[in-house]
């Protein structure tokens, strides 16, 4: 369910997503979208390189730096030339970035972003030389190089660029997430319910395995020797795996936008609360106050919205309900 009012006519927006007990609890969902295989994961390489060709918008003579490593480059290829000599602005010095996947083979390219270093005011039109990149380990896994493409004039952007595909991998960065015969799963949102379904579900699926939760975001599987010889066949009928994962009752609050996102069917018990002028009574008999028959959020906020309430006044009386313990959820205000 999706609501939208201005919040200058005293309108809320609100979003009603699944919870706990939400009326959405019936649909399964695959374990593929629930887990992260342990291992797997991406890498960050980096090195630092020069860019070439910036028509006098390179590094200032005053940025020492630059002279060093043009001085270096022209070494590596057997000229001699003092930093003195070397004073052109159409060179300038960059970090360059490469995020990788987990599976990549010599050959295989990346992107890769570039920043400068120094006080270029422009990267428009530059050529990255050869620059190595290297991982966390200080092992050179990749080779970047070629015209990169600046950021857009006037956004604060031009000193940064981007080379689509301008990595080469120069050696294997494969993951390895099986230790031993076994392999764990890792919850994106942990919870010892959905962890709990994740393990029965395997071992439904395979009784050779042994799979155990450890705590509410991890699950370790022991593979069987069938398993070990074909573990892809296996992790491909894992991840295809539905289950119904539950979520904890959550209430979150932006106070800046007036935004509201709950589960659908959060409950509040019977409480009288008062917010300024506003008083309001939910699930009690009728009096003089405000009366309020709904006993979720959802309906609560529904049936506000249908008032001239404004939507500070929703807001605070939201948090008055759960400062009181009324509130069956955990509430998050931002």
């Amino acid at each position: 369910m999706l609501k939208y009012i201005n919040k200058k006519k005293y309108i809320i927006f609100t979003i009603l997503l699944c919870s706990a007990a939400a009326s959405f609890a019936a649909d399964a969902v695959r374990i593929k979208d629930l887990v992260t295989i342990c291992g797997i994961r991406e890498n960050q390489l980096t090195g630092i390189g020069l860019v070439v060709g910036l028509s006098g918008k390179g590094d200032s003579d005053k940025f020492g730096f630059t002279r060093k490593m043009l001085h270096n480059f022209t070494e590596n290829y057997g000229f001699s030339l003092s930093e003195d000599d070397l004073k052109s602005k159409n060179v300038a010095v960059v970090t360059v970035n490469a995020k990788v996947s987990g599976f990549l083979r010599v050959g295989d390219s990346a992107n890769v972003t570039l920043s400068s270093i120094g006080d270029a005011k422009s990267l428009e039109g530059g050529i990255l030389l050869q620059t190595a990149l290297k991982g966390a380990d200080g092992k050179i896994y990749a080779a970047a190089s070629g015209r990169l493409i600046a950021g857009k004039k006037g956004s604060g952007a031009e000193t940064t660029g981007t080379i689509p595909s301008g990595a080469l991998i120069e050696q294997d960065i494969v993951s390895d997430f099986i230790t031993d015969g076994k392999l764990s799963l890792s919850l994106k949102q942990p919870d010892f319910t959905t962890a709990n379904a994740i393990k029965t579900a395997i071992t439904d699926m395979n009784g050779n395995v042994t799979a155990q939760s450890v705590d509410a975001g991890l699950i370790e599987i022991t593979l069987d020797e069938e398993s070990r010889k074909d573990p892809i066949s296996f992790l491909s009928q894992l991840e295809l795996l539905t289950i119904t994962p539950d979520f904890s009752a959550t209430v979150i609050i932006d106070k800046k936008s007036g935004m509201i996102v709950s589960g659908g069917n959060i409950v509040i018990q019977e409480c009288s609360v008062s917010v300024g002028s506003l008083s309001v009574n939910v699930g009690k008999k009728n009096d003089s106050s405000f009366k309020i028959r709904a006993t979720t959020v959802d309906e609560l906020v529904a049936m506000l919205n249908q008032t001239k309430i404004s939507t500070d006044e929703i807001v605070a009386l939201i948090e008055a309900i759960y400062q009181i313990g009324a509130l069956n959820a955990k509430l998050i205000v931002q």
